[in-house]
């Protein structure tokens, strides 16, 4: 599944297949994002980002909408009375499925096509269209029914990630004159600009700033986004980590060297940097060493600020990610409410590492400066959104991106480079 941006690089994947298909809905309880640190548990769409803002402009860039099902207006059963849906809200799986087999913790999921064992029973069977191959493109049939195309579900999963790798192979090169990488295909730009956290989210991202920079005496303070990415995991990626600089105290020197800045907001999962290393990382005594250090300095620096001491009050610092996330309440529709509404948390919804990332990856997009690494999908992700969001508004601010890594930091110019390894 991957986390926030890994996903992320699927849904990309997921709008461009419609867009090249001239598809104009995109079916929006079908899309849900998981949680890496609770397998099987996911939320809707609808409840990380903003939909009505999606809708309102995706003509402008000639995405898709997102609607929701309702099958007394899209499905008609070849002219009986009786409303046969195609599409179970409740559960997020096409009618017509043995739920209990394909829920059953024995199956893997992603080795199967749902779409082949659809028309059982025969009442479902007009949900099923055999006519129509997204990928040779054949005509859709005329019919009374809405014509649901599946596309990146179960045993498809991984064909997402391949096509978003295809839409990344002009950006394969650098130019050699100026070393900026290629633009991001505008589709991709597009969902860049389009995809904002919901309502709650934004305000909590809002909320959190003001209350660390209220405290500042300055008119206007600086606030600089690292993104260090030092948790256990990644120091026993043995493939991506040897791009990045794994010891915080050394980065933490990288960026002294930035012009002054009044607050430093750190996008870190706590429980993989304070929590206890994997087992597997005891054989290594070099990592065990660095993973320590970095719990320590990172408590330092929560408690006397970034350069500070038990004598010297530092730059303060903000770990918004999981903090934050606890104050967030989401409403939600509950039709068995007599007022229709409820509010649940993402502790309720075990997505709390997920909706912690996305708190972390917007909170990164509004600093005036930020420093991340290559071969995070995050960090680079981070680099190209604020670039093309600045670039639109002419402020300047897209530029001031930096890479930190085994030989220091330099400045990025342009969007961020493709992942460098996987």
């Amino acid at each position: 599944m991957g986390g926030f941006r890994n996903q992320h690089m699927r849904f990309v994947a997921f709008v461009n297949k419609a867009v090249e298909h001239n598809i104009s809905q995109l079916l929006l309880p079908s899309l849900r994002w998981g949680d890496v640190s609770q397998p099987g548990w996911s939320v809707g769409h609808e409840v990380l980002f903003d939909v009505v803002y999606w809708n309102r402009r995706a003509g402008e860039f000639g995405l898709p909408r997102l609607v929701r099902y309702e099958a007394d207006v899209l499905e008609r059963n070849g002219g009986k009375e009786e409303v046969i849906p195609c599409f179970n809200v409740s559960s997020s799986m096409y009618s017509g499925l043995n739920e209990k087999k394909w829920r059953s913790k024995d199956i893997v999921l992603r080795k199967y096509s749902l779409w082949d064992y659809l028309g059982e029973p025969s009442k479902y069977a007009h949900c099923k269209h055999q006519n129509f191959d997204v990928n040779s493109h054949k005509e859709i049939p005329n019919g009374p029914m809405t014509y649901l195309v599946p596309h990146g579900g179960t045993k498809a999963s991984g064909r997402l990630w391949w096509e978003y790798d295809g839409m990344q192979r002009h950006r394969s090169k650098p130019d050699e004159l100026t070393g900026k990488y290629p633009d991001h295909l505008p589709i991709e730009q597009a969902v860049y600009k389009l995809l904002i956290p919901s309502l709650p989210i934004r305000r909590a991202i809002r909320e959190s700033l003001n209350e660390a920079i209220g405290t500042s005496t300055i008119n206007k303070p600086t606030v600089v986004a690292l993104h260090p990415r030092i948790e256990h995991d990644m120091l026993l990626h043995d493939i991506c980590n040897e791009f990045m600089q794994l010891n915080l105290t050394k980065i933490f020197d990288s960026i002294r060297i930035m012009p002054k800045f009044d607050l430093l907001f750190v996008a870190v999962s706590k429980a993989l940097v304070d929590g206890k290393p994997p087992d597997k990382m005891s054989r290594y005594k070099d990592l065990m060493r660095i993973a320590l250090e970095n719990k320590i300095v990172l408590n330092q620096a929560r408690n006397y600020g970034v350069f500070g001491s038990k004598d010297q009050k530092g730059i303060p610092m903000l770990e918004s990610g999981t903090s934050t996330t606890r104050k967030i309440e989401f409403p939600v529709m509950e039709r068995s409410n007599s007022n229709g509404l409820k509010v649940v948390t993402a502790k309720s919804l075990r997505v709390t590492e997920l909706v912690a990332s996305v708190v972390n990856f917007f909170t990164a997009l509004e600093a005036d400066a930020f420093v991340g690494v290559r071969g995070s999908t995050f960090s680079q992700d981070v680099f190209s959104v604020r670039y093309y969001q600045h670039q639109d508004r002419g402020d300047g601010v897209g530029e001031n991106n930096f890479v930190v890594g085994p030989n220091g930091m330099r400045q990025l110019f342009g969007p961020a480079e493709p992942l460098p390894c996987k």
